[in-house]
């Protein structure tokens, strides 16, 4: 994954999308993901990473 040209970290799926992004002061939810101009998709888009499973509440 990059910010602004620069290689910060690998992701593997959605959650590591937002916990890079909030590492370097940008701050995402799960839900905007697919609509923010912040992220561009690559190999899939977000629903490829699983997005559709992030948003879906945890079991307790």
């Amino acid at each position: 994954m990059s910010l602004q040209g620069r290689v910060v970290g690998v992701a593997h799926g959605v959650q590591d999308v937002i916990l890079l992004a909030r590492r370097h002061g940008v701050e995402l939810e799960a839900e905007e993901l697919d609509r923010t101009p912040l992220v561009e998709w690559r190999g899939g888009g977000a629903a490829a990473w699983g997005l559709s499973e992030a948003m879906r509440p945890m079991s307790r």
